[in-house]
């Protein structure tokens, strides 16, 4: 996933599309989310997600365009 955390309105609604996609199939895909911040709010994606089962972990991070941070998160459902 990219550019999905700029809207903090939907991520109510991202998490419970992330949630049941996670439960298809007899194993769990994982989850790969490249993170920008923008604006602190943004944050609160961890805790939402975690909500309803998913519980993401930093895995790395690179230089973006103009040098700002991109995060690199692991996903994954945990019932």
């Amino acid at each position: 996933m990219a550019d999905v955390t700029y809207n903090t309105a939907s991520f109510p609604a991202l998490s419970q599309t992330l949630s049941r996609l996670s439960r298809i199939g007899s194993q769990p895909p994982a989850i790969l989310l490249g993170y920008k911040e923008r604006d602190e709010a943004e944050r609160s994606f961890w805790d939402i997600t975690a909500k309803v089962g998913i519980k993401f972990q930093k895995i790395g991070e690179r230089n973006g365009t103009g040098g700002d941070p991109v995060e690199i998160w692991l996903g994954y459902y945990k019932a």
